[in-house]
């Protein structure tokens, strides 16, 4: 299984490489928006304070409209 996922990891690093830098530059920033995004919903249900739910939920708008962007 570990040699299945580092294979899939090599295929992807080189179909990356293929890419022209500013292609590879926007797969970096969308996964990274991803992450980010993937992060305030898990933090969302947790929080309790109405201070801090805002400051996520207005991070998470910010992250949705950046991805569109992309």
């Amino acid at each position: 299984m570990q040699a299945d996922k580092e294979q899939d990891r090599d295929a992807r690093g080189a179909s990356r490489s293929l890419l022209p830098e500013a292609e590879r530059k926007k797969l970096k920033e969308r996964r990274s928006l991803e992450l980010s995004l993937a992060r305030i919903r898990e933090q969302l249900p947790k929080v309790r304070g109405a201070e801090r739910r805002a400051a996520l939920e207005a991070a998470k708008a910010d992250l949705e409209r950046r991805l569109t962007q992309l």
